[in-house]
């Protein structure tokens, strides 16, 4: 049994639209965001009191990379994830943690204004639009013309901060393609 501890309004969200996406037996679990005294809603498992948060047959899996990669393995016949041996995989695991790893973290940095403070993370941050504006430029997804997981993560992610990402016709065209029939059940379910 899959089991998602989730916050509504949170980006565990992603984690209900791959689950969709996956055609996987699940149940959410909603749980409070952690407090601003650092305590946490007892139910939740995650050792930080933050979602998502998955439980699969007793076994923990938190962080959302880590989830979407889990999932992913775990239901290799879907086309949302890609299968050990797959030439795609490489870039598939190189984007789900350039995401995680390098767009999230820099998108919060500039959303919290703390870029202006740090010229070589502002490079960083220009660098990885580039890199992406590129990317998606040439492509429909990260990965070509293929929907993966990788786009379940970033796609919400930017539709929550499309005003800090500048202009982007690329960007925009990208994020005009996540209107999914899973990712609509999703959101009916995530609450």
């Amino acid at each position: 049994m899959l089991t998602l501890y989730h916050t509504s309004g949170q980006l565990s969200s992603r984690i209900i639209w791959l689950l969709e996406e996956l055609q996987a037996d699940y149940e959410i679990v909603p749980v409070d965001f952690p407090k601003p005294d650092g305590s946490w809603d007892p139910r939740n498992p995650h050792p930080h009191g933050y979602t998502p948060a998955l439980l699969h047959d007793g076994m923990l899996v938190t962080e959302t990379g880590a989830i979407a990669l889990y999932l992913t393995d775990l239901f290799p016949q879907s086309d949302v994830g890609v299968a050990i041996g797959d030439p795609l995989r490489a870039a598939y695991l190189s984007w789900l943690l350039y995401q995680v790893g390098m767009t999230e973290p820099l998108v919060n940095m500039k959303g919290a204004k703390l870029l202006q403070h740090s010229p070589p993370m502002a490079r960083l941050d220009d660098a990885m639009m580039a890199h992406i504006e590129h990317t998606l430029s040439a492509q429909p997804y990260f990965l070509g013309p293929r929907f993966t997981a990788v786009d379940i993560l970033y796609m919400p992610l930017f539709e929550c901060v499309r005003a800090l990402l500048g202009p982007s016709a690329a960007i925009d065209a990208y994020l005009a393609r996540s209107d999914r029939p899973a990712r609509r059940r999703a959101i009916a379910r995530a609450g």
